[in-house]
């Protein structure tokens, strides 16, 4: 990849956070975020670190309105966008009935590790949502499982309620398991229940691929939030979103380049 720049920006524009990292030789670093509210309100506060220069910027997008402010932003700055989706991944097989209908950040995570992991591969990714998805050689992208998120479960507590409080899942819980407020008796049914969530959806996905392909799979944890899963012999990965982004934008320029 010679023709490949010296670096380049990859932004994951999420539902709750928007995230920015350059990719420099074959890593994430210098990685920076802002809530997805802030970022459609001035999206200058992330894309400013791009500066003047002509280091190309890559993202993928399942906030749409966050990404019709990343589309106006590059028109007035004269930046060229490279859009990953099922389409922009080259030679990754996607076994999907539809797979214009796969999140793009899911597409990413399975990209990153279809190129740099040993397969079969579950790959945990703890956001908004809470994605499971099975990466195996031959096939691919195979599917996965769409689970709610840590601050879901209080979300909707709240939202569908008259009386619940809004809590966040961040907030410090009690050590005792029986809550003594309405707010710590919801983050206790949060913190005490996402885990075995987390916990049987993996066994039951382990059981699956192991018997499928003759072979115990890798379990990689994306993002940030993943690392405080209480789970045994796994890969963290914080930044695979933003790898596969990056990927996926040399692969095409390389095959640019030779063509």
């Amino acid at each position: 990849m010679n023709d490949s720049p010296k670096e380049l920006f990859a932004l994951d524009l999420g539902n709750s956070t928007c995230r920015m990292g350059i990719f420099r030789g074959s890593r994430i670093s210098d990685d920076a975020f802002v809530d997805t509210d802030r970022f459609i309100d001035n999206p200058q506060i992330l894309l400013e670190r791009t500066g003047n220069g002509s280091s190309p910027l890559c993202y993928c997008s399942v906030c749409p309105p966050a990404e019709i402010e990343l589309v106006k932003w590059a028109i007035a700055s004269n930046k060229e966008l490279f859009c990953l989706t099922n389409r922009t991944c080259l030679d990754f097989p996607i076994a999907y009935p539809c797979p214009e209908e796969i999140g793009p950040d899911r597409i990413a995570n399975s990209f990153a590790v279809h190129r740099t992991s040993e397969l079969p591969v579950i790959v945990i990714d703890v956001g908004t949502a809470t994605t499971f998805d099975v990466v195996n050689e031959e096939d691919g992208y195979l599917g996965g499982v769409i689970a709610p998120g840590p601050q879901g479960f209080l979300d909707f507590l709240h939202q569908n309620t008259a009386l619940l409080p809004k809590v966040a899942y961040g907030s410090k819980a009690p050590e005792s398991p029986i809550g003594k407020t309405t707010s710590d008796a919801m983050l206790l049914g949060a913190r005490l229940g996402f885990g075995p969530m987390i916990t049987g959806i993996l066994n039951r996905l382990r059981k699956e691929v192991k018997e499928s392909c003759g072979k115990a799979p890798l379990v990689i944890l994306a993002g940030g939030a993943a690392r405080h899963l209480d789970l045994e012999n796994f890969e963290h990965r914080p930044f695979l979103t933003l790898e596969g982004i990056a990927l996926a934008y040399l692969e095409n320029t390389l095959t640019q380049v030779s063509s």
